[in-house]
Parts: C-alpha cells; sequence; structure tokens
C-alpha cells in the first residue's frame, strides 16, 4: 500500500483538468465547424441550382451535429469512431473540385484536430 502525498494529488489533479479541457475544446471545435456547415449547406439549397444535393450534405450534417451534441459528449465511443466519417467525407470533394479544395480541406482538417483532441478521454482507463 502507498500513501499518496499532497504534491501527487495536486499532480494527478492537474492531469485530469488538462485532459478535461482539452476534450471541451476538441468538442468545441467539432460542434462550432459541423453547425457551420449544416448553414452553409442548408443556405446552398436556395443558392445553388441543385438544391437536392445540398439538402441531402444539409441533413448528413445536421445528423452529424446531433450525434456531437448528444452522444459524443456523453462519451459513446461509436460516436466517435462515427465522426471521422465528417473529415473523410469532406476530403473526398475536396480532391474532386478545386474550387473547393481549401475550404473542404481546412474544414477536414479542423475535425481531425477536434477528433484527435477528445480521444484520450474516449480511450483511457477510467477508475
Amino acid at each position: 500500500m502507498t500513501l499518496r502525498t499532497d504534491k501527487d494529488m495536486e499532480m494527478v489533479t492537474k492531469a485530469t483538468l488538462n485532459q478535461h479541457s482539452r476534450f471541451k475544446i476538441g468538442w468545441a471545435i467539432l460542434l462550432i465547424f459541423v453547425t457551420l456547415l449544416t448553414l452553409n449547406h442548408f443556405a446552398l439549397i436556395f443558392i445553388q441550382d441543385e438544391p437536392i444535393l445540398f439538402t441531402g450534405y444539409a441533413a448528413f450534417n445536421l445528423y452529424a451535429l446531433i450525434v456531437i451534441l448528444i452522444p459524443f459528449r456523453q462519451g459513446e465511443k461509436w460516436a466517435w469512431f462515427s465522426t471521422w466519417i465528417l473529415p473523410l467525407c469532406l476530403a473526398v470533394p475536396a480532391a474532386m473540385d478545386p474550387a473547393i479544395a481549401v475550404y473542404y480541406f481546412v474544414t477536414s482538417a479542423f475535425f481531425v484536430v477536434g477528433l484527435l483532441l477528445t480521444m484520450h478521454e474516449f480511450f483511457s482507463e477510467r477508475t
């Protein structure tokens, strides 16, 4: 049996706070960017000539927003894995259309950063 000193407990508390802060920052990044994507694609329904296409994108992003708002925030592992669909689905059209490449690749990069910041909360051993 080992005795923990106040200094040991302080280090554990700081590590836990930093861990939780990274999750909050990553979650906020995901939430902000999926909200912006949802609004963008919803607006494009009325602006562009292909309303059916952008209705599908808006619905997909709205679904992702709900997943990030509820099960992702609650720490459901399936939500973390399924959220990887977002950066992948953004990278594919970006690779095919140079007109949107920068916007979609940058957004995809932010999603990857947000997911990596939250990864420790999903896969750490909780006591």
